[in-house]
C-alpha cells in the first residue's frame, strides 16, 4: 500500500540553506522553471513572449484560400441553380435552399469563425509594444548567472525579433533612454529605486540583474516633466524681459519653442496634434509676454 509522503518534507526551507555552489552544479534541479517563470513573472515587462509573425501570417494566408476555394464553388453554385436550362429552383429562400448549398454556407460559416478569430486575436497582438531590449538582456543575464537552468533549445526564443512586452502601458522615447543609459549603469541610480523582491524568491536576487520599481521612476518622471515645464516658462520670460533687441527676442522665443516641440516628442506619448495644440499654446504664451514687455523697453 502507498504512504502518503508529508507536504512538509517538501518546503522551500532546504532551498535557503544551499550554497551557491550546489545551486549551479545542478540549476535545472533547484531552479528549473520554477524560478525562471517567477522571475519574468514578477514584472509585466519581463514577461516577454513572442508574436509568431512568421507562422500566424502563414495560418492566416491558408485559411484565407480555403475561404477564397469555398467562395467560387459558392459563386458556382449560384450561378449553376438561376442556369437557365438547370430545373427551376427557389434561389430566393434560404429555408428551402438546396441541401449541397445550406452545407457550404454551414462550411463557410465554420471557416469565417476561424479565420476572424485568428485575425482578430493577432491585430491585438500588433498592438502590443516591442519588448525592451533592457528587460531581454536581464533575462538572458539572469539565466546566465545561475549557470543556465533552461535548456538552450528552449529559450532560444529570447533571440527572436518579434518579442512582445505583456505590459499594456507604453512608454516615452525619453524614458526608455533614461532607463537604458541612466538606470541600467548606476544600477538604478545606485539602489535608490530598485524593485524589491518578494521575501519568497530567493534565487532570484542576483546582483547582476536590474529591474527597477515603475511607480518610483513614475514619480521620479513626474517631477523630472514639472520642473522642466516650469524652467522652459519661466526662463525666456526673464531673458525677455532684459533683453533690448527685437531679433534677439525673437531669437529666444524661436530656440525655446523648438526646445518644447522636442521635449513634448521626446518626453510624453501625446499624439501630433496635442503636441501642435501644446506648442501652439507655449508659443502664445511667449508672444503675449513680448508684446507686454516690448512698450517698456522703447
Amino acid at each position: 500500500m502507498a504512504t502518503a509522503i508529508p507536504l512538509t518534507e517538501f518546503r522551500d526551507t532546504e532551498r535557503s540553506v544551499l550554497t551557491r555552489e550546489e545551486i549551479l552544479h545542478k540549476p535545472w534541479k533547484f531552479i528549473g522553471y520554477r524560478d525562471f517563470a517567477t522571475y519574468i513573472s514578477s514584472d509585466d515587462e519581463s514577461f516577454v513572449l513572442r508574436r509568431f509573425d512568421k507562422l500566424h501570417s502563414r495560418i492566416l494566408l491558408a485559411l484565407q484560400d480555403e475561404l477564397s476555394e469555398s467562395e467560387q464553388h459558392l459563386t458556382f453554385l449560384d450561378a449553376k441553380f438561376s442556369a437557365r436550362n438547370f430545373q427551376d429552383v427557389d434561389n430566393g429562400c434560404l429555408r428551402n435552399d438546396q441541401p449541397e448549398r445550406r452545407q457550404l454556407l454551414q462550411k463557410i460559416n465554420n471557416q469565417l469563425i476561424k479565420y476572424d478569430g485568428l485575425l482578430c486575436q493577432y491585430l491585438q497582438l500588433k498592438s502590443r509594444s516591442q519588448a525592451p531590449r533592457l528587460n531581454v538582456r536581464n533575462i538572458k543575464t539572469w539565466l546566465d548567472n545561475f549557470n543556465h537552468p533552461i535548456h538552450a533549445n528552449e529559450v532560444g526564443f529570447l533571440e527572436a525579433n518579434d518579442l512582445i512586452s505583456v505590459a499594456r502601458t507604453e512608454k516615452a522615447p525619453l524614458r526608455c533612454l533614461f532607463e537604458q543609459k541612466v538606470l541600467l549603469p548606476t544600477r538604478g541610480l545606485f539602489g535608490i529605486i530598485l524593485s524589491k523582491w518578494r521575501d519568497e524568491i530567493i534565487l532570484q536576487r542576483d546582483p547582476m540583474t536590474t529591474q527597477v520599481d515603475d511607480e518610483q521612476i513614475d514619480l521620479l518622471v513626474s517631477v523630472l516633466i514639472f520642473l522642466s515645464a516650469a524652467i522652459m516658462l519661466l526662463i525666456p520670460l526673464w531673458v525677455l524681459s532684459v533683453m533690448e533687441s527685437i531679433f534677439h527676442k525673437l531669437a529666444v522665443i524661436t530656440i525655446f519653442v523648438v526646445a518644447f516641440l522636442a521635449f513634448m516628442t521626446w518626453a510624453t506619448l501625446a499624439r501630433p496634434f496635442e503636441i501642435l495644440a501644446s506648442t501652439a499654446g507655449y508659443t502664445a504664451v511667449l508672444v503675449v509676454f513680448l508684446q507686454i514687455v516690448l512698450p517698456s523697453n522703447k
